[in-house]
């Protein structure tokens, strides 16, 4: 009999143990906790099991069996759990049946693991973010401050970061453990948060809805570098923002430590990464082009927002300052601006200073210039009118014929109107036309929107808006960071990237590359970036968000490496930026006033770079304003020079038309050299004038060293 029951009890103890296994396994698997209330389930049957194996040895060892003595082998099972075992009882029946060694030793170790399962129950999530968050930030992971919408999208998204916390009620701190956040409780300048992130480098986020003190976070960001944290802060702000910030509430004698405290804008990253994925050029016939990359007479280019909230509003932004094509104008270059229609029922989306600034302030801004007025950034027709209404669906019908290619993009207000109403402006228009219509989707369930077949194009998923390669490592601004090194003026630069500095326009991105391996060499980067003007940090930004742009109009296309593009080779890319100029360093100055491929590309950067400072509030500096210069240099020479912007008035002589910059070389040449014999014919042996000129050079160089530096950025450019 009592073998039968040895076999019975090892059964039982066996399915006991596959259960609380299966089970652990399934809520892993499943997501569920590991640890939770439910393995208390579990206490009852594994003691259960436990006791009746002490009731089985007593009865072999002939015990009186009457009630109390029942009772009290309950206290016997249970002292088990203390390691303290009735040796005496049960000890006979294993040495007559060795299997009881085997129930009894499994009987202990569940009734161990079920108590340790229950206990930890009452605090298992509480003991799991205590774990977490120490392994976390002696990881260096990104510390989200606040428990506001944004924090907490941004930490759904990236698992492993932490949320810190100051005053958070008992009951909302049990509740973010629940729903899976790691969470600090800790004010951002306290002793007890800089204790514990002294390991590792930290992004601090702090996004604009935790109603942050953002003056009040900087000061405390220096108590914690003063203290030898390494961390870098990261501020919900615009770059306007970010310098009214910078210069009158940051120290100055925080300069070092201030390099490394940033701004991003959610809705301006968004509208870059739709510039960067869908620039116009990459979607527009080729057959709409001239062989100069020119657009033909009679072809329009037109970009439709439907809605115009937060999102429409900053990608009209983004894309005016992107969207710059050229004409052919008899021998000559001509602006052609991009149509931007505007649908908005209510009035006051219609009313900003972009379109202020566009349709009324560059008149005036531009009536009174000493060098030619600079040309319309793009044509902007606000409509205010209920996009149901027949009128509207009538001119969004007209925007698609054979001379206009148009994109049509709709934010309105949630995914679902968005997509009905995106089919709505499908049904209207033909099957194949020359439009791509697109979709802002914030998409939190991640569905694939993009593989449905259906020719929309969906964009500005928050999966990849909250995350930290878009925040805090987004690859638009590491790009321009490289490109300031390698083109920026670096007075006092170090020799290593003087050594750089020296090399071919075409050479130094690889070598820049290399020199960046080092960690002092990517901070050294870091810190000059920060010192540059937040103009300049913005021209530089977008100067490489438009490597797409021109890339895809001469049907090419950068690309990550890691894609396992086919990339062209060099000769093929320089055989169609075909640039005549190039090959004697634009020892000919007539050569910028020409129509080849080159120049129309140059033609249109600075028809970008003016947008982009005409919508930063930027106007045309008065000649009277430009005083000459003198520097005594290390030689003993004096070097004279005539600035032409004056940043801090915001006021810049270059924002005129791309034929009107050479009016602007000639005031300088003859301010700068009133006894020089300028006939225009002495450019190849007058080296102060091929110096001056550079103000057209300027705009060739980026595409003349492309080829090389996006290889060496990581890119690749392959065929379109």
């Amino acid at each position: 009999m009592y073998l039968g029951l040895g076999v019975l009890f090892l059964i039982i103890s066996l399915a006991m143990a596959g259960v609380i296994t299966a089970t652990l396994v399934l809520s892993l698997k499943d997501g569920d906790e590991f640890i939770s209330k439910k393995n208390l389930l579990y206490i009852v049957p594994t003691f259960l099991i436990l006791y009746f194996l002490h009731i089985t040895a007593a009865a072999f060892n002939n015990a009186e069996m009457d009630f109390f003595y029942c009772l009290n082998l309950i206290n016997t099972a249970m002292e088990v759990l203390k390691f303290k075992i009735q040796g005496s009882l049960l000890a006979p029946l294993c040495r007559e049946y060795p299997i009881y060694y085997v129930n009894f030793a499994l009987a202990f170790a569940l009734s161990g693991v079920t108590v340790i399962l229950s206990v930890s129950s009452f605090f298992g999530r509480r003991l799991r973010n205590f774990i977490f968050v120490r392994v976390f930030l002696r990881a260096g992971k990104d510390v989200v401050l606040g428990d506001s919408k944004d924090a907490l999208k941004y930490a759904k998204n990236e698992k492993k970061c932490v949320l810190l916390c100051g005053e958070i009620s008992r009951k909302r701190y049990a509740d973010l453990l629940k729903s899976g956040y790691t969470v600090l409780k800790a004010e951002f300048d306290s002793k007890k948060f800089a204790r514990k992130i002294r390991r590792g480098r930290h992004d601090i986020i702090v996004f604009r809805d935790g109603n942050f003190s953002y003056t009040k976070a900087t000061d405390a960001y220096f108590g914690l570098n003063a203290c030898g944290v390494d961390a870098r802060l990261h501020l919900e702000a615009n770059l306007e923002e970010m310098k009214i910030l910078k210069d009158k509430f940051v120290s100055k004698a925080e300069k070092s430590a201030s390099a490394y405290i940033t701004g991003f804008s959610k809705y301006e990253l968004m509208a870059r990464k739709f510039a960067w994925d869908y620039p116009v050029t990459k979607f527009i016939p080729r057959d709409f082009f001239n062989p100069n990359f020119t657009l033909k007479t009679g072809k329009e280019i037109n970009v439709v927002f439907i809605g115009f909230g937060k999102v429409n509003y900053q990608l009209f932004r983004t894309c005016a300052t992107q969207f710059q094509f050229a004409v052919q104008d008899g021998e000559r270059l001509a602006v052609k601006p991009v149509n931007y229609f505007v649908y908005d029922s209510r009035a006051a989306a219609l009313n900003n200073e972009f379109f202020s600034r566009i349709l009324y302030e560059f008149d005036e801004d531009f009536k009174d210039c000493d060098f030619p007025k600079p040309d319309k950034i793009c044509s902007v027709t606000p409509r205010n009118m209920d996009i149901n209404s027949v009128d509207a669906k009538r001119e969004f019908k007209a925007f698609v014929n054979e001379n206009s290619f148009t994109y049509f993009i709709i934010s309105l207000d949630d995914d679902l109107r968005d997509a009905s109403y995106a089919e709505t402006v499908k049904r209207l228009l033909p099957v194949c036309g020359n439009y791509k219509i697109f979709v802002r989707a914030k998409n939190d369930n991640g569905e694939k929107l993009n593989d449905g077949g259906d020719g929309l194009i969906y964009f500005g998923e928050q999966k990849k808006l909250y995350t930290h390669e878009n925040i805090v490592n987004d690859d638009l601004t590491a790009l321009a960071q490289k490109l300031n090194l390698i083109y920026g003026d670096l007075s006092g630069a170090e020799e290593w990237l003087k050594s750089v500095k020296e090399l071919p326009v075409d050479k130094r991105g690889r070598a820049l590359n290399e020199k960046l391996k080092d960690c002092g060499n990517r901070d050294e980067m870091v810190k000059r970036w920060a010192e540059l003007p937040y103009i300049e940090q913005a021209s530089n930004l977008y100067r490489a968000l438009n490597i797409p742009f021109k890339l895809n109009l001469m049907g090419f296309a950068p690309v990550k490496k890691t894609d396992g593009a086919q990339a062209v080779t060099e000769s093929e890319y320089y055989k169609t930026y075909a640039n005549d100029g190039r090959a004697d360093g634009y020892a000919d100055y007539s050569f910028f006033f020409k129509t080849q491929p080159a120049n129309t590309l140059a033609f249109m950067e600075h028809s970008r770079w003016n947008a982009l400072y005409i919508l930063y509030d930027f106007t045309q500096m008065k000649k009277a304003d430009m005083k000459i210069k003198e520097e005594v240099l290390q030689d003993g020479t004096i070097r004279r020079t005539l600035p032409h912007k004056d940043l801090a008035r915001k006021r810049h002589a270059c924002i005129t038309t791309y034929y009107g910059l050479d009016e602007l070389i000639r005031f300088k040449y003859k301010t700068l050299y009133p006894d020089a014999a300028d006939d225009g014919k002495n450019y190849k042996t007058d080296e102060r004038l091929r110096e001056l000129s550079k103000i057209y050079a300027y705009d060739y160089i980026d595409l003349d060293g492309l080829y090389g530096e996006i290889a060496a950025l990581d890119y690749a450019i392959v065929k379109a």
